[in-house]
């Protein structure tokens, strides 16, 4: 059932016609109130089972030792409070009664005017029986909610932005490491995230060891522990506005069941905190609620971004998705040792995107090449070349960068590049710039004007791209075709009449040479 509050009762209409006066327990008014009695017998004590507010006008407590004795059971029994209805029994408030409240710390309260119990009485089970209908009627709705996403299996970022429509607040799913892993609710986030390791440790002082499944710390913010198979991996947390309310506490009660499931049933699949990384990344590419919102957002989860330089990484993988569930752990733990951070992406055809956070005083390339050197050492084959993008210092530059990573991890593959752990652009010269450009149109025209005349004949073609590739040395180039040099000679011109330029020109020769390593992307 919903415990109403002391104060709660004493606010009651029923209440206030009796002119209530706290004589003692100013500070139990938030203290919880589970049911109401009207205990008249001196043994009422006997029949308490604790919460209870006690309502008596005193007509059996007339000596001084009865009033102490009444005093003492009711507050050995756990009673919240005792109204005393001043008028029949007594005129003024009993000394005896008033000194035993305050040595047993019991609040008593005082009706300065007749009132009829049975009214306040039934104005306070009337309120917890409908508070716990209630309660009843929200824990239903949350829990089909947050079913309906475990049974679609959707991702538990889609539980999270959930429960914070559901609380109305600012919720936080933290790991043991107190890094923010998945966040939601957009009012009042950012001041939530903006002190995230001072925020956390008071939260985690705040609770303590307390006993239960809930806590409530005394400004708000309400924790539930996320435990599977009795080993923690993480916290829910809802950042109530002010005092929370009986909704708060449900969503977090279901919320930690739905959570706790998720993880449950997704152990053989994708690791939670890999998800969480994931929607990270996403987020900073889409620019998701804003910059001062991802960078508070980012900095929380261990991902500094302020003060920062980003490098885009397209990891390529030797081995499948399945295979790769260590390759969070490891990028964490050699990031750390690198003195970097890194966030990762989802798998897509075996490869995989990060994003290496280096600090601004630090040579980025230096960092990147060190994580990437120290991560194919220690993947075991999971990591086998990666390319990246130039360093940005705005999140607006991500999307560019990774493109141009992707694209030359893809050219570094099919150029066959496996001379170093980390290829850039500027690496692959001018062939990776070819291939890079290989599917633009006007070079495929290019292409085409430059070699048309020669693209019925392969074998003019290969000593074209040796001739050239042998500096315009023609014996060489007799020798790699295994040709004398007369026959290389009168294949020489007939490249020469059909194209209609001049070898001897390097300008002539430059275009053919570019036009050639197109055509052999295409090829590709």
């Amino acid at each position: 059932m919903h415990a109403m509050t002391l104060a709660e009762v004493i606010e009651l209409t029923a209440s206030r016609e009796g002119q209530p006066e706290v004589m003692h327990g100013h500070d139990h008014l938030s203290d919880p109130v589970r049911w109401c009695h009207v205990g008249e017998v001196p043994d009422i004590g006997t029949m308490l089972t604790g919460g209870e507010v006690v309502l008596t006008t005193g007509v059996m407590l007339g000596a001084e030792a009865d009033q102490i004795e009444y005093v003492e059971k009711i507050a050995e029994a756990g009673a919240t409070a005792v109204f005393l209805g001043i008028g029949r029994a007594f005129d003024d408030v009993p000394q005896a009664m008033l000194r035993a409240c305050r040595s047993a710390d019991l609040p008593l309260v005082v009706m300065w005017r007749p009132v009829a119990f049975v009214t306040i009485t039934e104005q306070v089970q009337t309120t917890i029986l409908a508070h716990s209908t209630s309660r009843s009627t929200v824990s239903e709705t949350v829990r089909d909610t947050l079913h309906r996403l475990t049974i679609q299996q959707a991702p538990m970022q889609a539980m999270v932005d959930e429960l914070a429509s559901l609380a109305d607040c600012p919720v936080v799913v933290e790991n043991t490491a107190r890094q923010v892993q998945l966040a939601a609710g957009e009012a009042g986030l950012r001041e939530v995230l903006r002190d995230w390791t001072r925020l956390s440790q008071y939260v985690s002082r705040s609770v303590g060891d307390g006993e239960g499944d809930v806590h409530t710390t005394a400004d708000g913010i309400v924790v539930a522990p996320l435990n599977e198979g009795g080993r923690p991996w993480g916290s829910l947390i809802l950042f109530a506005h002010g005092e929370p309310n009986e909704r708060t506490e449900v969503v977090a009660r279901r919320g930690v069941e739905a959570l706790n499931l998720h993880k449950l049933v997704s152990r053989n699949g994708r690791d939670w905190q890999r998800e969480a990384q994931e929607v990270l990344l996403a987020d900073l590419l889409g620019g998701h609620g804003g910059v001062d919102l991802l960078e508070v957002r980012a900095r929380a989860s261990g991902f500094p971004i302020r003060h920062c330089r980003l490098t885009p990484l397209v990891v390529r993988l030797g081995r499948a998705e399945r295979e790769c569930s260590m390759l969070l752990e490891q990028s964490r733990s050699v990031a750390s040792r690198s003195g970097v951070a890194a966030v990762l992406g989802p798998v897509e055809r075996n490869t995989v995107r990060m994003l290496v956070s280096s600090r601004q005083a630090d040579d980025p390339i230096r960092k990147v090449d060190e994580f990437a050197q120290h991560l194919v050492t220690e993947s075991e084959g999971r990591v086998t070349l990666a390319a990246a993008g130039p360093p940005v210092e705005e999140l607006r530059g991500l999307v560019h960068s990774f493109a141009q990573a992707r694209q030359t991890l893809d050219a570094a593959v099919r150029l066959g590049r496996s001379d170093t752990v980390v290829v850039r652009l500027a690496d692959l010269r001018l062939p990776g710039l070819v291939e890079v450009l290989a599917t633009n149109h006007d070079v495929q025209d290019f292409v085409d004007r430059e070699l048309g005349p020669l693209l019925d004949c392969p074998e003019l073609i290969d000593l074209l791209e040796t001739f050239i590739a042998n500096g315009l040395n023609k014996s060489s180039t007799a020798q790699a075709h295994h040709l004398s040099r007369p026959a290389v000679y009168r294949r020489l011109e007939q490249i020469t009449e059909r194209l209609g330029v001049d070898l001897d020109d390097v300008r002539a020769v430059a275009g053919l040479h570019v036009a050639l390593l197109a055509l052999r992307a295409r090829d590709r």
